[in-house]
């Protein structure tokens, strides 16, 4: 049993990257944009706005925008996604959402015409002005990382470019989509479906100012600056657990064990071996053997 893996990247997917970014107050304390990015965002929507935002968000649940990027076959533009997506028939809609086996809500169609309204008013108020940089960025990201594709290097490309996450072979997987993104640094998310994955992964694709360390260097540090992490990495050399068994080693809430191992994961300091069901945790001496070159690195240059 094995998988391939494919990079995409088109700007809808980062729209929708951002806008989830904004919504979703649960990631707001482990991402690199942080709260102060959401309230300057904030300001910049009517509250019958943000509240409309949040009730489409809320009535969608798990449904999952990607596979119909995925398979748009012209321009994958704000406009051009949703200009396809609104002529879409119910047949249409139903018959892509069947073929990723993903759970469709029964009023999928007026779901699609809230979601086009939700987003037009996301593009306009926010996402259409960000720095075009970020989307260059991504694009030429994309362009990078598909060149390392081949050779029957899918799985290594895979967990590099999530910085440790190793998704084995099931039974039905057959296709992994890796979308690069950059509004919820340094979160990496996956989709799975029955025969498909979709994983967004974090780039800093912007450069630092000047004299200031790139943000992979100061997530490495951060992370190794707490005594608690330092215990996980410890208890996860040369061995896997679970995120039970490690709540149960380090005795703490599972609610603080899961933001150190966000902290863990943004660096790259552990690996995640991952199946739709399950995952376990072991160390990644690689980040860990990078860090004296980066750190040399910075005060030299």
């Amino acid at each position: 049993m094995s998988y391939s893996v494919e990079v995409d990247f088109a700007p809808m997917y980062e729209c929708i990257a951002s806008l989830n970014a904004f919504l979703y107050k649960q990631n707001h304390t482990a991402m690199d944009a942080g709260k102060l990015w959401v309230r300057e965002v904030q300001d910049r929507f009517a509250p019958v706005q943000l509240q409309k935002m949040r009730e489409v968000i809320s009535l969608a649940e798990d449904f999952n925008l990607n596979p119909y990027i995925w398979s748009c076959p012209g321009e994958r533009t704000v406009h051009g996604f949703l200009s396809w997506f609104e002529e879409l028939t119910t047949g249409e809609l139903f018959e892509i959402s069947g073929r990723f086996g993903q759970s469709v809500p029964a009023n999928l169609p007026e779901l699609r015409s809230s979601a086009a309204e939700m987003l037009r008013v996301w593009d306009a108020g926010y996402f259409s002005g960000i720095d075009p940089q970020i989307l260059a960025g991504l694009q030429s990201e994309a362009d990078r990382r598909r060149e390392t594709l081949g050779g029957g290097n899918d799985l290594e490309v895979y967990e590099q470019a999530t910085a440790g996450m190793r998704l084995y072979p099931a039974e039905q997987l057959k296709r992994i989509i890796l979308i690069p993104q950059y509004h919820s640094r340094p979160l990496v998310t996956t989709a799975f479906y029955d025969e498909f994955v979709f994983t967004s992964y974090s780039c800093d694709v912007l450069p630092p100012e000047e004299g200031r360390p790139a943000a992979a260097l100061l997530r490495l540090t951060r992370a190794l600056s707490d005594e608690t992490r330092l215990y996980i990495l410890r208890l996860l050399t040369g061995r896997q657990l679970s995120f039970t068994e490690i709540v149960k080693q380090v005795g703490l809430s599972k609610s603080t064990i899961h933001y150190h191992l966000i902290a863990l994961r943004a660096a790259g300091l552990v690996i995640v071996h991952s199946t739709n069901k399950s995952a376990s945790y072991s160390l990644r001496l690689e980040a860990l053997q990078a860090l004296p070159q980066q750190i040399g690195r910075y005060l030299e240059t």
